[in-house]
């Protein structure tokens, strides 16, 4: 005698996930748990004829869920056993290989309770109901050759029970097929009354209205997620929606005892593939078009149509019985036959008070009771009916304390923004670092007034979360916010955003994080200025004036610049007739004469030895850079003589003009410094302007102090 099914395995190595998914079912069933696929081959091996179902994750060490059910599959113990994948593993790589080795739906975590009892105890029942419907099927077939009249009414219980499953996986109610077979009735008698072409017999209209009762039966193959997705289809699951009249031809083809009325069949086959198919050609599977489709195939069709409409069902509410007749009537649900809609019309009137009588077919239901049993239990099995509440409750709370003592000891602030009920938690670090509330209850307003994060890193900020997709859930971004005793500091955001499984574009939840990373920055802009500096003069060093010039040439410019070359005439005999020490002295004066001359926005930079770069913004005269070098030649000549130099001090200046002389860093570098090697040529102690006539020796432009007077 075949054992009761009234166990539940569930396969993860994460001890919550068991425990929660124990506490949804232990109330009905005796649960089993393995924290690995190794285990739950054991499991399944010793207790396969007893699983009524196995929830299964897809990651977990040792033996992943995948490779286990390669393994259960090669030992026939899932033959009669479906497999349930509840895994937070959504590629669709392996997904599809969960599907071929014959899993019967997906759950992705995290998931609805509610949701997900009632797909797994639909499924449950739908294998309950297939495995009583073969019993039923075979204890039939024995006594056909002598009884005729029996298998008769074993195919209309048959095809009440296949029905029913299919109403029960597609959470429909219960009077569905009855209204079908009835609707389907009324106008093949209607439609022969109006017209003798359609005129049939009372057992042909009974056959016809029978085999309308199976219309829908291919839909047993179609995965839970699909069949029951209360929003749009995709193109991809509308796809294999529509595989569904095919699979239910496969489903008639095996059922021998419907083979043996030829005619019979013949209408259960036709109705079940073509009850989709269009007037216009516009249906499915086959494209048919016009009076190529049967005439009781269309009546189906319009009897599933009216009955949709003013149905509920996951995806839509009921409109009105005058809505559906008028949406009908305007073909919004598509072409039908000009006879059978002027039939359907007329009828219509009198549909609601005939389907709300009780002439219907009775519909044969299968009640299963589950069976007061002894809980197992043995070392690889938990009885859940015993404190479970206080279970989940206990690792609920270790897990809180866990991730709150992670957050505590990392000192960086976690936040948490729900976006469905506009809320946003953070962790206990934000109150110590901004003085503010750790729970935000308007997500929305706050986001619009809080202050603490400057105005440009928040546009920043707003940029970066505007630009999330599915793909690219994550960003991360620099910021400077002001803490509880008003300093500014830098801290680095991390996002991610989690998007709805079940509605497309989305976002159900932002998760994240603050990082401090504001000593980071201070000693890296530290390191920065030390490797820009020049040691001696404390001034800027090349690296520096040239990365300045690269930033300036990168602005919209609405004023010309200046970039001129300077070098101290004969440094060298300064260095050899007072020493290094001494001429150190002198280039750190000359650094300051320099910067003195100049205005604060220019930039001053030594760039090796007694060679200085200036650049000069904002030159709306073109001679200001002559006078300033005119001044500044007087005042280091002035210097030589107050330091007693032995040697004459002074200065050679080339300079390029932008955006004359060129639009890039190395043209203008370029230009000042041929201009800087003419004014040596020439003599020193003067600046020379570059122009075209430098490129072609020996004509230069050379201005000298007289000249600029």
């Amino acid at each position: 005698m075949e054992k009761q099914k009234d166990k539940i395995l569930i396969v993860d190595d994460v001890e919550l996930n068991r425990a929660i998914l124990c506490e949804l079912f232990a109330g009905d069933y005796e649960i089993l748990e393995a924290d690995n696929g190794k285990t739950a081959v054991e499991l399944m091996q010793q207790y396969h004829e007893e699983i009524a179902i196995v929830l299964m994750d897809i990651v977990m060490p040792i033996m992943n869920g995948l490779e286990a059910l390669e393994i259960m599959n090669a030992k026939g113990l899932t033959e009669k056993t479906p497999i349930f994948l509840i895994t937070a593993e959504s590629s669709n790589d392996a997904i599809s290989k969960g599907f071929r080795l014959g899993v019967v739906d997906v759950v992705l975590k995290p998931f609805n309770p509610d949701n997900i009892c009632q797909r797994v105890n639909n499924i449950i029942e739908l294998y309950r109901y297939r495995y009583k419907l073969e019993n039923l099927v075979q204890e039939q077939m024995n006594k056909i050759e002598k009884q005729n009249e029996q298998l008769r009414n074993f195919n209309v219980a048959m095809i009440d029970t296949l029905s029913t499953i299919v109403e029960f996986r597609d959470c429909e109610s219960g009077q569905h097929v009855q209204r079908i077979r009835q609707l389907t009735k009324i106008m093949l008698k209607e439609l022969g009354r109006q017209n003798a072409e359609y005129k049939m017999s009372d057992k042909t209209i009974e056959d016809i209205s029978m085999a309308a009762a199976l219309h829908d039966i291919g839909k047993i193959a179609i995965p839970d997620y699909i069949l029951n997705k209360p929003g749009r289809l995709t193109a991809e699951e509308f796809a294999i929606m529509k595989e569904h009249t095919l699979y239910g031809c496969e489903i008639l083809e095996s059922i021998d005892s419907l083979k043996q009325n030829k005619e019979q069949y013949r209408y259960h086959y036709n109705i079940c593939r073509w009850h989709h198919e269009k007037w216009d050609g516009s249906g499915y599977p086959d494209g048919l078009i016009g009076k190529e489709i049967p005439i009781y195939a269309q009546i189906v069709a319009l009897a599933d149509c009216y009955d949709a409409l003013t149905s509920v069902r996951c995806y839509k509410g009921a409109f009105t019985h005058e809505e559906s007749v008028k949406m009908i009537e305007k073909g919004e649900c598509g072409a039908f036959s000009p006879d059978l809609l002027q039939c359907f019309l007329k009828i219509a009137p009198s549909l609601p008070e005939i389907l709300q009588s009780d002439d219907g077919l009775p519909a044969v239901v299968y009640h299963y009771q589950h069976p007061n049993t002894e809980k197992f239990s043995g070392k690889k099995c938990y009885s859940c009916d015993m404190d479970k509440n206080s279970r989940v409750a206990r690792l609920l709370e270790i897990e809180r304390e866990k991730q709150k003592a992670l957050f505590a000891m990392s000192g960086d602030i976690f936040f948490d923004v729900d976006l469905e009920k506009n809320t946003i938690a953070f962790s206990d670090e934000y109150h110590k670092v901004f003085d503010r509330d750790c729970f935000v209850d308007d997500a929305a307003e706050y986001n619009k007034n809080y202050d603490h994060v400057l105005p440009e890193d928040k546009v920043r900020l707003d940029e970066a979360f505007s630009r999330l997709t599915e793909e690219n859930p994550r960003y991360e971004e620099d910021v400077r916010a002001i803490d509880k005793f008003g300093d500014l500091r830098w801290y680095k955001i991390y996002v991610n955003a989690i998007w709805d499984k079940e509605e497309p574009d989305v976002i159900k939840s932002v998760v994240g994080r603050m990082v401090n990373i504001d000593k980071m920055k201070r000693e890296i802009g530290q390191w920065k200025g030390k490797a820009e500096s020049d040691v001696l003069t404390k001034l800027g060093n090349r690296a520096y004036g040239e990365r300045l010039l690269q930033q300036l040439l990168c602005e919209p410019q609405q004023e010309k610049a200046a970039v001129m070359f300077l070098d101290v005439d004969n440094f060298k005999m300064v260095n050899d007739r007072h020493g290094h020490l001494f001429g150190d002295e002198v280039l750190c004066r000359i650094a300051n004469e320099i910067s003195r001359q100049f205005r604060t926005d220019d930039i001053v930079c030594r760039i090796g030895g007694d060679e200085f770069l200036i650049i000069m913004r904002n030159i709306r005269d073109l001679h200001l850079p002559v006078v300033k070098v005119d001044d500044l030649r007087a005042g280091i000549e002035r210097l030589g003589r107050e330091a007693d130099i032995q040697v004459p001090l002074s200065v050679s200046v080339g300079v390029s003009f932008y955006p004359v002389d060129g639009t890039d860093e190395k043209t203008l570098l370029h230009k000042a410094d041929k201009a800087l090697y003419e004014a040596k040529k020439r003599g020193k102690n003067n600046c020379v302007i570059y122009s075209k006539e430098l490129e072609a020796e020996p004509f230069m432009s050379q201005i000298t102090v007289a000249e600029s007077e």
